[in-house]
């Protein structure tokens, strides 16, 4: 360990900050390549399912030279763009720790909301396997240890949203073995985290896993601490291991557990909850020894706990839901005693820096930010600056009043008398004089009382379909089909927290058992009680009254494990064509568009536009984990112009599927390109509609329009926006292409029909009926023609109930039309032929239809 107590601070400063690929971290660990190099990398998870790499030179040198500071170097998808993880990365675990273990190889595991667990080679950060077993999210992994390290294997334990937690034997010679699951945990209540502890003999192994609990009534109970034994079995029929309760602690948490960790020093156990508390436990029977609770008045959830330093400087940090990190210095000189660290965004992991005693945040910011007591260690004053900086702006952001904008949006107070309130001491907010004022409604008078200015120092106060409310919370649904259904949930100061809950599973349909835990999200975020109006003082009434909504961008989002009823619908995100984003396929298209350049007769590219330009937009496309820092000019662009729009269709194919590939890269799709890919978008579909009766025969030139379609909806803003203006086109274009006869060009129409449904669902401006009934009307054609393949017709099953479930008025006659038409029995019929995932989405659009 690194521990120069000349050099220590009494608090922890902050080190360096990091950004990786600008989404949310999730997750973080240290890890040490193949490299021989001194340097420590970290590696981070982001809510975009992308890994980023970072190396940081000399991290253990406690040189005072400046010149050492910083240098970091990023890399984003270190193993390529085939890493990427379809879903948010919610947890990461490296082998490094394992460094006395010589039977490992290195390697680093993720866990990911697909219910998949990754192994990565820790050398090349290329995919070696993916394991599954998991019907839910994975959200937490640790290593279980042998005691005999020269002889036996560590073994992989995960948890995760399905109640189980799984033990794997990844460190084998073959990774085409299929057979790494060796046992489950089974029995637990919901959510599980996990963290291994010291074997027991050479035979038997330990584990704890803790849980969030279940809903009882009106309360959340049976979050579970357990303690597990593992052995082999002697049978020799198999490598499964059994498993037992060495011992179990119930309900001394106040609420859900979110993570545990061991700490060897002191043999202990640490968990999280929900109720702001840590709890420090023995690791023979898990019950509790010490409690450490979050200062100050207001608890929030506590998401992840590590623990940091040796005997003389042992600290348990803690990352808040709330934007700060808590560490609790456990020594002996100063026990008990807590520092508090802001941070722009929600905290969701913290971890050890190795054994130096430092520690690395995960941020909602897209911040991964390493802390230290090392005055050697410590960020510049200009790093520093600008970290306080973006603390104090995300604070501000959240409890500023309302903006003028939001204001002029107000009814005004000279005409409160055409609205009325609805009951007894409701608050409703006005514009006067330029200002937001609060306002109670008297029954008895029938008249609005003015109660004082909003001055918005509630931060989550304000408006939700057209209602003031004191607290505005956002909450995200997984859609264990893919992607996330980000909803808020408003709620005032004095309601019943359970009859709110109640009231929003209704509305969006979801799982009845989650009604205690998004009672209790709300009593952790609002507080068990909050100001009432007219009982203290103008400031307190005008707190009550409403404010600025948060600012949904950088507001922290907890994640809640909520599944909703159904597990297919709505679809959210977009699928992709992605092949041929490599040296060798780009080539090949750059040779067949440089061979029919050299046969037009018009519109001829120019030597540069045919040469340079081409190269160097291929050569950018081709390197896609620099994505996020490379740029693409618009010179780049401009050849897939002309020929796009001004050559016929034997010769423009290639440029389309040259865009299809440019347009994923967020740069050239950027909001500020709407209009080239407007004219891009519109020039492929003119040359698909061209073709007439021909295009049910053609390959090329449907199905590169179709895919570019399909690319547009996710390249970025600048491209979704032109598939958006042009979606009548395309349902046009779909409409000639839909009964062709090869299966290529059939999947990628189901696709682009697909990703429109997706596009709809999510826009925010209102679609029409008209438009939505003629997705419907494509589907109808793909279940009837008889000649699409099951992927082809599961997408276009769920690109269905996706507009069924369109929101306001549009959903609700496209719902009826539907029924109608007997949509139900072609969609029963259809999916009857195509397996298990497509009777599944049948019978969900069945319940869409009948609700």
């Amino acid at each position: 360990m690194v521990n120069n107590s000349d050099d220590l601070t009494d608090e922890y400063v902050l080190s360096a900050q990091l950004i990786s690929d600008g989404e949310p971290c999730r997750c973080v660990t240290t890890h040490s390549g193949g490299s021989g190099k001194k340097s420590l990398e970290l590696l981070c998870g982001s809510q975009g399912g992308i890994i980023s790499k970072f190396i940081l030179p000399d991290h253990d040198n406690n040189s005072n030279d400046d010149s050492k500071k910083g240098g970091e170097e990023l890399e984003i998808q270190p193993g390529g763009a085939n890493t990427r993880h379809p879903h948010q990365i919610t947890a990461i675990l490296s082998s490094s720790c394992l460094n006395n273990v010589p039977t490992v190889s290195s390697i680093y595991v993720t866990g990911c909301k697909d219910g998949k667990i990754r192994i990565m080679d820790g050398n090349t950060h290329e995919l070696k396997k993916v394991l599954e077993g998991h019907s839910n999210a994975v959200t937490s992994l640790s290593w279980v240890s042998p005691q005999n390290a020269q002889s036996a294997r560590p073994w992989l334990v995960s948890g995760s949203w399905d109640g189980t937690a799984k033990i794997w034997d990844v460190f084998q010679t073959d990774y085409n073995n299929s057979s790494s699951c060796i046992g489950t945990l089974s029995g637990h209540e919901n959510t599980v985290s996990v963290a291994g502890l010291p074997p027991e003999s050479d035979s038997i192994r330990k584990v704890v896993t803790v849980t969030a609990g279940i809903a009882e009534g009106n309360s959340i109970r049976g979050h579970t601490v357990r303690i597990w034994t593992l052995s082999h079995n002697n049978d020799g029929a198999s490598n499964d291991i059994t498993s037992k309760i060495a011992a179990q602690v119930s309900n001394d948490h106040s609420g859900p557990m979110r993570d545990v960790c061991y700490d060897e020093d002191t043999h202990c156990i640490y968990t999280c909850s929900n109720d702001g508390t840590v709890k420090i436990r023995s690791a023979e029977d898990g019950k509790c020894i010490e409690t450490l609770t979050y200062p100050g008045y207001d608890q929030p959830m506590l998401l992840s706990v590590c623990v940091v330093g040796d005997s003389t400087t042992k600290a348990v940090v803690v990352g808040a839901e709330d934007g700060n990190v808590a560490i609790f210095n456990v020594s002996q000189q100063n026990q008990g005693q807590a520092q508090v660290i802001g941070h722009p965004g929600c905290v969701w992991n913290v971890t050890p820096m190795g054994c130096t005693g430092d520690f690395v945040s995960s941020c909602h910011d897209g911040h991964i930010r390493l802390f230290t007591r090392r005055a050697s260690l410590a960020a510049s004053a200009e790093v520093l600056k600008a970290f306080n900086e973006s603390v104090t702006e995300a604070k501000a952001a959240r409890s500023t009043g309302p903006s003028a904008e939001e204001i002029a949006k107000l009814p005004r107070w000279e005409m409160n008398a055409l609205t009325q309130g609805r009951s007894e001491g409701q608050v409703q907010v006005f514009q006067k004089d330029g200002k937001a004022i609060a306002a109670q409604w008297s029954a008895s008078s029938r008249t609005w009382i003015e109660v004082g200015e909003v001055t918005g120092t509630n931060a989550n106060a304000g408006m939700l379909n057209g209602k003031q409310y004191d607290h505005i919370l956002p909450i995200e649904v997984d859609v264990p089909g893919g992607g996330v259904q980000k909803l808020q949930i408003g709620y005032n100061n004095g309601e019943n927290p359970f009859v709110t809950a109640q009231q929003f599973i209704d509305e969006h349909m979801l799982d009845q058992n989650y009604l205690a835990q998004i009672a209790d999200y709300i009593r952790q975020r609002a507080g068990e009680s909050g100001p009432t109006i007219g009982m203290g003082g103008g400031s307190a009434a005008a707190t009550s009254g409403g404010g600025r909504g948060p600012s949904y961008a950088s507001e922290p989002v907890v994640s809640m494990d909520i599944t909703p009823t159904y597990d297919y619908l709505p679809m959210k995100g977009f699928k992709t064509f992605e092949t041929g984003i490599d040296t060798k396929g780009l080539s090949k298209v750059i040779q067949k568009i440089r061979e029919f350049n050299d046969s037009v007769s018009s519109n001829q590219l120019s030597a540069g536009e045919a040469g340079e330009s081409l190269d160097s937009l291929a050569n950018t496309l081709s390197i896609t984990n620099r994505y996020h820092s490379s740029t693409i000019s618009l010179a780049e662009l401009a050849p897939l112009h002309t020929m796009i729009c001004r050559w016929d269709a034997t010769r423009a194919f290639p440029a389309i599927d040259l865009a299809r590939i440019a347009v994923l890269h967020p740069d050239a799709a950027k909001g500020d390109r709407c209009a080239y890919w407007e004219d891009i978008l519109g020039g492929a579909l003119d040359i698909c509609l061209g073709l007439g009766d021909a295009a049910t025969k053609e390959v090329a030139v449907p199905m590169l329009t179709m895919r570019l379609i399909a690319n547009c909806y996710k390249g970025g803003p600048g491209s979704a926006g032109a598939a958006g203006i042009l979606v009548d086109k395309i349902l046009d274009c779909a409409e000639a292409c839909v009964t062709s006869d090869n299966k290529n060009v059939r999947l990628s129409v189901a696709t682009a029909i697909l990703n429109t449904s997706s596009y709809m669902h999510a826009s925010t401006t209102t679609v029409s009926s008209s438009v939505a009934m003629r997705v419907v009307d494509v589907v109808g054609v793909i279940a009837g023609c008889g000649k699409y393949e099951t992927e082809a017709i599961v997408r276009s099953l769920v690109a269905l109930g996706t507009v069924l479930l369109l929101p306001g008025g549009c959903g609700a006659e496209v719902k009826m039309l539907a029924k109608e038409r007997s949509v139900g029995s072609m969609v029963e019929r259809v999916a009857a032929g195509h397996g298990e995932m497509a009777c599944a989405v049948s019978k969900e659009i069945m319940s869409v239809l009948s609700s």
